[in-house]
């Protein structure tokens, strides 16, 4: 950005619509003058000050308060003041428009945040943190991203790139002076520390998917035979009719989608056929759509009736399909809601979906056998960019120590490792193009 120096900048830092409080934040080094003179006040750094906000004609836009935050110590690090008054989008938006008037212009999305990953206030994962942040779905994605935010992440990305500055240094030392009688990759141990490297990077791979997976939208494809109450199963969980129930059994002919958000997990719920034999083309195309939707899906709940357990064949589910056993309409059965042993493997449910019995057990088995997957802790929100850049240096790293071990040519492993850190330090942004910072800043909410 050529234009940090000279641009103020302004946006509505709040959300569309009308609400009891709105900011209008302002950042860059005309942002107090424009202040002062849209509150015909002074302002003293990091003071809440109760102010009238005035149009160009001097007339009242609202009263409200304003608080100036000197650089370097503002979230961007340049000269920031935020603007709360009314959360009218009227009032707002005048605001806005004086902010302009006297000198700002309109920000971009996300520019905010860039500008303060650029003046260095964070880096790149910490501004992504930021965006998964605002738009986090369920709580576990919201601390995921917080910790992200707080640097656990970046601290981890950030000792592996110093560990890569230390070997290729000393890689390099081996090649400018190859006639000293001290083999600096020996002594250094070089090799064996780069192969710590390699275990690092892939055990930060395997964590970073291990995050990326707990924070994405899940699905989950409803299966049984018709009339085993799949549909009432789809309304209880979205605590709404979605979906038509009645008493003749294969009402359902086509797949129905519904999104709902557990305690931990967002997931989009898909409603099937019910799964027979049938001479109805109609009825033969749902199941076959129904037995597609579970190819990719990242749940199976198996719904059986608990009055006649109609098990229907599942040869052809997916080998590594993770699925669920539900026991439907135990209020005529009269088994006890929630979790009981079964002669199967995958945890089962006794619930009534009609009376709305089991169904939280329901929710909670869910959010343990999706949250459950993979050996790995979460510790931080990640995303498919993580994963790539970590790919690539696991893989350029392994092809490096391959080729020295075939050649022993310490010039080639100097040039490797570059393209190595390379990779790392794309994480963190400090290399970066501007086609990467362009795509993942314009993602932002404008005013952030």
């Amino acid at each position: 950005m050529t234009t940090l120096d000279t641009d103020t900048i302004a946006a509505i830092a709040t959300p569309r619509g009308n609400g009891p409080v709105g900011i209008v934040r302002l950042s860059g080094p005309k942002s107090l003058d424009i202040a002062q003179l849209l509150t015909r006040s002074e302002l003293q750094p990091r003071y809440a000050h109760y102010r009238s906000f005035f149009s160009k004609n001097h007339d009242p836009i609202d009263s409200g308060l304003a608080i100036y935050f000197p650089k370097p110590r503002s979230f961007t690090g340049e000269h920031v003041v935020e603007i709360q008054a009314h959360g009218g989008h009227i009032v707002l938006n005048s605001l806005l428009s004086r902010c302009l008037e006297l000198g700002a212009r309109s920000a971009r999305p996300g520019e905010f945040s860039e500008r303060s990953f650029l003046n260095g206030k964070i880096d790149l994962l910490q501004a992504e943190a930021i965006a998964d942040l605002i738009n986090a779905e369920t709580e576990t994605a919201a601390t995921l991203a917080t910790a992200s935010l707080s640097g656990t992440f970046s601290a981890l990305v950030d000792e592996l790139s110093a560990t890569l500055t230390e070997l290729r240094a000393l890689t390099e030392a081996s090649i400018d002076f190859p006639d000293e009688d001290i083999d600096v990759m020996s002594q250094y141990d070089v090799i064996s520390r780069l192969q710590e490297c390699l275990k690092t990077i892939s055990q930060l791979l395997d964590t970073v998917s291990a995050s990326q997976r707990k924070t994405q939208r899940y699905s989950a494809v409803l299966i049984g035979a018709p009339n085993a109450g799949k549909s009432s199963l789809l309304n209880a969980l979205a605590h709404d009719d979605v979906a038509i129930v009645t008493s003749v059994a294969g009402t359902t002919r086509d797949t129905l989608k519904h999104s709902i958000i557990t305690r931990s997990v967002a997931i989009d719920i898909i409603d099937t056929a019910g799964i027979r034999e049938s001479n109805d083309f109609i009825e033969q195309e749902g199941v076959r759509r129904a037995k597609a939707s579970t190819q990719t899906a990242d749940l199976v709940l198996n719904v059986v009736d608990d009055c006649q357990p109609n098990h229907i064949d599942s040869s052809w589910l997916p080998d590594n399909a993770i699925k669920i056993n539900i026991h439907n309409k135990i209020d005529l059965s009269g088994r006890q809601p929630g979790r009981f042993n079964c002669d199967v493997a995958q945890p089962c449910v006794a619930l009534s979906a009609t009376n709305n019995l089991g169904v939280e057990c329901l929710i909670d088995t869910i959010d343990e056998v999706l949250l459950s997957q993979g050996q790995h802790q979460s510790e931080f929100s990640a995303r498919a960019r993580h994963i790539d850049a970590l790919s690539d240096a696991h893989r350029l790293l392994e092809a490096s120590l391959v080729r020295f071990n075939d050649h022993n040519a310490a010039e080639l492993l100097s040039e490797d490792l570059k393209s190595v850190q390379t990779a790392i330090d794309s994480l963190t942004g400090k290399i970066s193009s501007d086609d990467i910072l362009g795509e993942i800043f314009s993602s932002f909410c404008i005013g952030k």
